[in-house]
């Protein structure tokens, strides 16, 4: 059995506190208060340069209405939430469908941004921090949307500025994010620039909404620049009390058996895995390893077969991730504490 460490984290490469840029924060708020006009006119979904959030097929999202006392931009019932995968700050694969918080924020920017994206981090930070304990149900995502110049390196260079867990996100080698950015309604525009700024000829221009994701399919409420923290805590609160959310994270240890069920090996399992695609285990503990399938399955360099068990001892806290026959397009991502 091996587990990969992962390096480091990597100075940052500038300062997200230098002061906001004009131009953009203007923009921002145009296209805030652009997008709550609309609402305000009786839209139901977030316009943005004519693009939706969501798609327009809602019945296929979950009927269940979220608590009416929510702030921003307010989906009720929640929109389905389209697709976002692709590589993490730690090169590894992602999807947020497969994530196991409850809850998610997701904001899209790029790294050198010298206002908006700074701003919506630490507003990231704080809400961690006011949340306290409940912090670890939601997942902070943010969403390169310059993917052809911002490796997983640079992002990871650049979050690791800022406290508490923030995934960076950017493409799969060859993958144009544009549908993704059409998808959910993401505004970006490139602005070449006389002068380069932070050794960059250019910058973008772009949206600074932060949405608000329960089970990593649903949009319950999106966030224009702007909004306050307190706003935004207040919601995350009310939606970890609402009934129809998913399963809460497991606490540090709870999960000590997993099982890879029968039919794994099927094409129709791996692309609705079952698997947990991210575990939490205290220093010292042990995750059981089940085969329930009838085939072979590796986890890391574990070996099982059909009906075999086999345990994993952690002995030093960090980051591990494991590759699973039963999950090919993904890892399981196993977070050791002290």
């Amino acid at each position: 059995m091996t587990a990969e460490r992962l390096p480091d984290t990597i100075a940052p490469t500038h300062d997200p506190a230098r002061p906001a840029s004009p131009t953009l924060f203007t923009r921002q708020n145009l296209l805030a208060a652009a997008a709550a006009l609309v609402v305000l006119g009786g839209l139901s979904a977030l316009i943005l340069n004519g693009a939706l959030v969501a798609s327009d097929t809602d019945e296929l999202a979950a009927t269940a209405e979220a608590p009416k006392t929510l702030r921003g931009i307010h989906y009720n019932p929640p929109r389905l939430a389209p697709a976002l995968h692709g590589i993490d700050h730690n090169a590894r694969a992602f999807s947020l469908k497969r994530q196991p918080h409850p809850l998610a924020m997701v904001f899209f920017g790029y790294v050198s941004c010298l206002d908006v994206c700074p701003t919506n981090l630490k507003k990231f930070e704080k809400i961690e921090e006011n949340l306290g304990e409940d912090a670890d149900q939601v997942q902070f995502l943010f969403v390169t949307i310059d993917p052809e110049k911002e490796t997983p390196e640079e992002l990871r260079a650049y979050l690791g500025h800022y406290h508490g867990e923030i995934v960076g996100l950017t493409a799969r080698p060859g993958e144009d994010m544009q549908p993704t950015y059409d998808n959910w309604g993401v505004v970006r525009r490139r602005v070449e620039l006389e002068k380069p700024i932070a050794g960059r000829d250019y910058t973008w221009d772009h949206s600074g909404q932060i949405y608000l994701v329960m089970d990593g399919q649903r949009i319950a409420v999106s966030y224009p620049y702007g909004t306050s923290v307190e706003a935004m805590t207040e919601d995350v609160r009310s939606l970890l009390k609402d009934p129809t959310l998913g399963q809460r994270l497991p606490e540090v240890g709870e999960v000590r058996d997993v099982s890879i069920e029968a039919g794994s090996y099927t094409r129709a399992a791996q692309q609705n895995p079952t698997l947990p695609s991210y575990l939490r285990v205290n220093v010292g503990d042990a995750i059981r390893w089940k085969n329930d399938d009838y085939m072979y399955h590796f986890v890391g360099d574990i070996a099982l077969a059909p009906g075999q068990s086999a345990l994993q001892k952690f002995d030093e806290p960090g980051d591990f991730y494991f590759g699973c026959t039963a999950v090919p397009q993904e890892v399981i991502r196993i977070r050791v504490f002290e």
